[in-house]
């Protein structure tokens, strides 16, 4: 009995211990979570809450909510203004007139037209349509044939736009008339000239529809038909198909450009030999180059290919031509140096040769030409933000470059008027080009500027060609000058240094096949153009231009000289139609 007495005291004195000793440790506060499966019971399935009640409106009444102001007395120290009203002005129209009238009369029977209308159909929809008219009735001084100018353009354009994508359909007719007057300076036999129509009458008709997508990687394609005929029985068809493709590729864009474009011409006879001499050409390009200017180095790199059919001067059918253009901009220098690369292959169609030489006659050889590198390494400069030049060297490897020759004197005329020695065909040459290239532009107040540009051009040619009609140095200036916005002063002008042409002499009963040509060196040619422009209000402008040409028989193609001074004064009326 004593033992187990003992022993249950043993056991409550090692209890108090281990409870003490147990105190003294700091285990902390912890949590304990019962997790019991949920269970539900039958009963439970029956408590299904009530429909919402809608209170009945017509047996409702409106709480009529009563409340009272309580007058607050204040102090006012306002004393009205006894000035009188001001009255009301009428705000200018924030958008511009969405039609212009220019017309004007000048020196020689200049007569001036230009009608420009854009006219929103809605808010997706515009239409717009262009007349124009210009040119001279009198003829130039000291010609012995009519030699008055006239062109005429007739277009009307429609846009469709969204957020996705914008269509443009554009038509263009355009009538140009001229005159081969470019004679000899010699004796010619008036009986001749009496009977000898020198007009030309050109007509060039085009269709472009344009469809792009701002959110696609198929972002643009663009087909354009033209058509061009004369008064020769000329007539020349051309098809083009152009689509752009871009793909975005980390910092930069991907794009692809492919092209497919024909050409069909015929000339109802030959300057040489009696028949119809036809040409049909077509040109398939792919342009692939990747492009990047997120950064410093602005970079487009790339190649591009064609494949020429209807041609048989090329090596081979298939040609290659870089795309490339890299330029490093710091914003810490204002050096900006560059390297271009851009070769190609363009038609020379008969449209684009006269529109180049007017008094082409109305059948010359058609080539495609192939600039193989046409390639530029420069730098471009940006001081203060006022004076930016831009120096760079030149180099190419042109395949059929062309260039325009002067046609021999045929006897058996015929009455023919380009049959005189008055006219020119398209020639081509293969040269190596080594140029310099130079621009000078100075921004000198909000609108006003002054731009220079020079070009050195040296031509070696690998085929021994003559290159007729080619300067080495040519001249493009222009600038803009205003004067507290109601006085503006517009000019530029072109400046065509000295160069080769051939000089065909003409003896009786000589063959035009036996013809020889001489060379004649004809100096510099300079022509520039002057706008000056007063605001009368913000409807009415009046207007004086004058064109200056330097004097001599030559003008910019041998023997075809230009009126020395045309004066034109008109009047400007903007307004807005309503449809």
């Amino acid at each position: 009995m004593k033992i187990r007495i003992f022993n249950i005291l043993l056991l409550l004195v090692v209890f108090l211990t281990f409870q003490l000793y147990a105190q003294e440790e700091d285990i902390g506060t912890q949590q304990v979570l019962i997790i019991k499966s949920y269970t539900p019971s039958l009963s439970n399935s029956f408590k299904i809450n009530s429909s919402p009640q809608i209170p009945d409106s017509l047996k409702l009444k409106n709480k009529i909510l009563e409340f009272k102001i309580i007058p607050v007395p204040a102090l006012s120290t306002f004393v009205p203004n006894k000035a009188t009203p001001l009255k009301l002005k009428k705000r200018s129209s924030e958008t511009p007139f969405n039609t212009i009238f220019n017309g004007g009369f000048g020196t020689n029977g200049q007569a001036y037209l230009d009608i420009s209308s854009v006219i929103e159909l809605d808010r997706l929809q515009r239409f717009g349509i262009k007349i124009y008219r210009d040119g001279y009735r009198n003829d130039i001084v000291n010609t012995k044939l009519r030699s008055n100018q006239g062109f005429t353009k007739f277009g009307i354009h429609h846009n469709l736009r969204s957020s996705y994508y914008n269509v443009n359909t554009f038509t263009q007719f355009v009538s140009i008339k001229n005159n081969y007057f470019g004679l000899y300076k010699r004796d010619w036999d008036s009986f001749l000239l009496n009977n000898i129509n020198p007009e030309i009458n050109r007509n060039y008709f085009k269709i472009r529809t344009s469809l792009n997508w701002y959110d696609f990687f198929i972002r643009s394609i663009e087909f354009q038909a033209n058509l061009t005929s004369d008064n020769f029985k000329t007539s020349e068809q051309q098809l083009s198909v152009n689509s752009n493709f871009e793909i975005d590729l980390g910092d930069g864009e991907l794009i692809a450009k492919l092209g497919l474009k024909g050409i069909n011409t015929s000339f109802e006879q030959s300057y040489f030999v009696d028949g119809v001499n036809d040409y049909t050409q077509g040109i398939s390009s792919l342009n692939l180059y990747y492009t990047n200017t997120s950064n410093e180095l602005k970079f487009k790199i790339g190649a591009g290919l064609a494949y020429v059919q209807g041609v048989n001067d090329f090596d081979k059918k298939l040609l290659y031509y870089p795309k490339i253009e890299i330029s490093y901009q710091n914003s810490k220098n204002v050096m900006i140096p560059y390297f271009s690369s851009n070769g190609g292959v363009n038609f020379n169609s008969y449209q684009s040769l006269t529109i180049e030489n007017p008094y082409l006659a109305p059948y010359t050889n058609l080539k495609p030409t192939f600039k193989k590198y046409n390639a530029t390494l420069g730098v471009k400069s940006s001081l203060a933000a006022v004076l930016n030049f831009d120096f760079g060297f030149i180099y190419d490897q042109i395949k059929n470059f062309k260039l325009f020759e002067r046609l021999p004197f045929d006897h058996k005329n015929n009455n023919i008027p380009y049959r005189l020695s008055n006219a020119f065909e398209g020639k081509y040459a293969n040269v190596n080009l080594y140029g310099i290239r130079a621009a000078l532009q100075i921004d000198l107040t909000k609108n006003n500027y002054v731009r220079f540009e020079t070009f050195y051009n040296h031509y070696d040619s690998t085929d021994q060609q003559i290159l007729w009609n080619i300067p080495s140095i040519k001249l493009n200036w222009e600038g803009q000058f205003q004067w507290k916005n109601n006085l503006t002063l517009t000019f530029q002008g072109t400046l065509i240094g000295e160069r080769l042409v051939a000089f065909r002499p003409i003896f009786i009963g000589q063959e035009i096949e036996e013809a020889q040509y001489q060379q004649e060196k004809i100096p510099n040619f300079m022509t520039t153009t002057t706008h000056l422009t007063y605001k009368l209000s913000q409807q009415f402008d009046v207007f004086l231009k004058a064109k200056l040409n330097s004097s001599g028989i030559h003008g910019e193609w041998a023997y075809y000289n230009q009126p020395s001074l045309l004066m034109l004064a008109g009047i400007t009326y903007k307004f807005d139609f309503q449809y």
